[in-house]
């Protein structure tokens, strides 16, 4: 029932399309404003994502087209509370393949047999990964890429997902493993997860200036499964150039925000609460959820506190981890076993509402 209303310049015509095709000059015209679920526009299922492209096209003096560039916009069916579950666990933490203490699969087991958490990522400096320091030798950067299988040239990056793999056990406990992207200098740290590569802060593509951070977001948009995080924002690692750089694109790769990090017992010197800046995020138009992690470097994985990041899921499978975080469906808590089902007008949280 939702209009979607399209406006380009005096006298250009714009054509459109709904299936996921580039729009030219053949494609549907736009007339008047579409209606979801009508005749020209199909109503999205529950929780998947409506795409529609335009193309505006205006004919010179000479009788020449003239074309502007393809816009693509992008929406999603409010979700209900039907069919899922609340499962606790933790987004950050470190071994000693970057520069954390014990291996990952110390941190798998250990974590496995922590009471109320029922997932954990790893999620090591991707700078320390094919660095010489556990099973291999240098990557060079140009064999390093988001979106290709790492597996064979980093033993790092392919012995933290065989641990996660070994340890997961559906509907049990899941194990994950990601990476994190650092810059130094306060933009900020950033864990991305959900793909077949990483990136390394070390190389040319990605220095630490404006150019390599909106590389970064740019290549998080190429590699569509891709999930990542905004960690610990503030003054001392960062805010991420003030969550600046914002476009639709960044903002359907970038789904989550730490308000709080640290293995210190809640309240004391060593937790680092952020909750400021996950309204200064959304602010900025960014559509975040908000986690807690303990970004555990000194062991203990998921009980140095009782910090939990919870997202609402299908089952307890990594995928559907996963299908959670792209769709906002997470919430965050100081308390390890605190249960919320949120919903606003039977739209369950992690939904995008128009106006009413």
């Amino acid at each position: 029932g939702d209009t979607i209303e399209l406006i380009a310049a005096k006298d250009a015509t714009i054509y459109y399309t709904t299936d996921g095709s580039e729009p030219t000059s053949g494609s549907a015209v736009y007339t008047e404003p579409l209606t979801v679920g009508g005749a020209q526009v199909p109503e999205p299922t529950s929780g998947q994502p409506l795409v529609v492209k335009a193309l505006a096209v205006m004919t010179g003096e000479d009788g020449t087209e003239q074309a502007g560039s393809v816009y693509t916009f992008t929406y999603k069916a409010p979700d209900t509370l039907d069919g899922y579950t609340l499962y606790f666990g933790q987004l950050h933490s470190h071994t000693d393949i970057s520069d954390g203490t014990g291996s990952v699969e110390d941190a798998f087991e250990h974590a496995s047999n922590v009471p109320c958490l029922d997932f954990l990522a790893v999620t090591d400096h991707s700078n320390s990964f094919g660095a010489g320091n556990r099973k291999t030798g240098e990557v060079a950067f140009d064999q390093i890429d988001l979106g290709k299988d790492m597996s064979s040239l980093s033993g790092e990056w392919a012995s933290g997902h065989a641990a996660a793999e070994e340890i997961t056990e559906e509907g049990t406990f899941v194990g994950i493993y990601g990476f994190e992207m650092t810059w130094s200098g306060g933009f900020g740290h950033i864990n991305t997860f959900n793909t077949p590569g990483y990136e390394s802060r070390n190389s040319d593509e990605f220095p630490n200036n404006p150019t390599g951070h909106v590389n970064y977001y740019n290549k998080l948009v190429e590699v569509e499964e891709s999930l990542s995080q905004f960690n610990h924002p503030g003054t001392t690692f960062g805010d991420f150039a003030d969550f600046g750089y914002y476009s639709q694109a960044y903002d359907e790769r970038i789904n989550l925000i730490e308000v709080g990090n640290g293995e210190g017992a809640i309240g004391s010197s060593g937790y680092f609460p952020s909750y400021e800046y996950y309204t200064r995020a959304l602010d900025k138009g960014w559509h975040v959820a908000p986690t807690n992690n303990q970004d555990n470097h000194k062991g203990n994985w998921g009980d140095s506190n009782t910090a939990r990041s919870v997202v609402l899921a299908s089952e307890l499978t990594e995928d559907a981890i996963y299908d959670a975080i792209a769709n906002h469906r997470v919430y965050a808590t100081e308390d390890n076993d605190l249960s919320i089902l949120y919903s606003l007008n039977d739209n369950v949280m992690g939904s995008i509402i128009g106006e009413q």
